[in-house]
């Protein structure tokens, strides 16, 4: 039985502009996971300067502590920055956000990208749309341990509002398919600050934050998930960039995931944040050249900085 998912599968390769790879360096994983992830202010340093001049479109990275809000978050991000910046001031750049459990009501968890954006070159903010379970582990009853991780509609209408009134591209993570019906919301209401983005999250079986594979939020990647979310989109009254994230995916070959993305117009983003293999350690760079050779062996353009600038809005 044919469905309305299958126009994807068959549309052939066509896209308006270069394809962006952005490499996101850290986050919740930790050196145990993999030794090569960047922590240290050196380690973050090299690790994007070396990115960006391999040609990553962008660079997103954690402070070293997620707990910190407002402006300790910001001035935490800086003994990193100040000298990434100072080497490369050209660098796009965003940080992520605070720990949502430690949030007050009024809260929107980008305080510190309010001072970022006026001292140290962020005009990207991620906006992440919902709430989700993150499993890290099961207890002897097999039971599931974790966490909650999210935003309610108070925060993400505050993260919004704070992208628009200060032109602000906005990254909507879109975890589950329910998020995305969310930012639609706002993107149909013509409520995206100009250069906003769609993110999809694919999520293999090791989560965004687990060693184990107990996995249990997300659409897993596949295509039939890439093409879910296309449908999604489709129907939006305004026209986004869109791109994956395809989160712990253990040794499953996700490049039919990567170059179809490429092929339809999508961008992709990649690095040690997302990517987990109990039996593969890469580093940041070998992640963003590999998917550079799928794009090669697509036939699409890679972007250049310039081009990033135009396709998130940065003046």
């Amino acid at each position: 039985m044919a469905t309305a998912l299958d126009r994807f599968a068959d549309m052939k390769p066509s896209w308006d502009t270069p394809v962006m790879i952005e490499s996101h360096q850290n986050g919740v994983r930790t050196k145990a996971m993999n030794p090569n992830t960047p922590v240290s202010y050196d380690e973050v340093v090299e690790d994007a300067i070396r990115c960006w001049d391999a040609g990553a479109s962008a660079i997103h990275v954690h402070n070293s502590d997620f707990d910190l809000r407002g402006a300790a978050a910001a001035d935490d991000y800086m003994p990193a920055w100040d000298r990434i910046l100072k080497a490369r001031p050209d660098m796009i750049w965003y940080p992520t956000t605070c720990n949502n459990l430690l949030c007050g009501e009024d809260d929107t968890g980008l305080e510190h990208v309010a001072v970022l954006n006026k001292t140290a070159n962020v005009q990207v903010a991620v906006v992440d749309t919902g709430i989700d379970m993150f499993a890290i582990d099961e207890d002897e009853g097999g039971h599931l341990l974790g966490r909650e991780y999210g935003w309610n509609l108070k925060r993400v209408a505050g993260q919004v509002d704070f992208c628009r009134a200060n032109d602000i591209a906005m990254i909507f993570g879109v975890y589950e398919p329910g998020h995305l019906r969310v930012a639609r919301h706002y993107v149909d209401r013509g409520m995206a600050s100009p250069g906003s983005m769609w993110d999809f999250y694919l999520v293999g079986k090791y989560g965004l934050t687990s060693s184990k594979p107990i996995g249990t939020c997300g659409m897993e990647p596949s295509l039939e998930s890439l093409y879910y979310y296309l449908g999604m989109i489709a129907e939006a009254k305004h026209k986004l960039p869109w791109c994956i994230s395809i989160w712990g995916e253990g040794g499953l070959d996700t490049r039919p995931i990567i170059k179809r993305t490429i092929e339809l117009g999508g961008h992709v983003k990649t690095g040690l944040e997302l990517f987990y293999d109990p039996d593969r350690n890469p580093t940041n760079l070998q992640l963003l050249q590999e998917v550079q050779e799928i794009a090669r062996e697509v036939g699409r353009p890679l972007a250049t900085h310039d081009d990033a600038r135009k396709i998130y809005a940065i003046t």
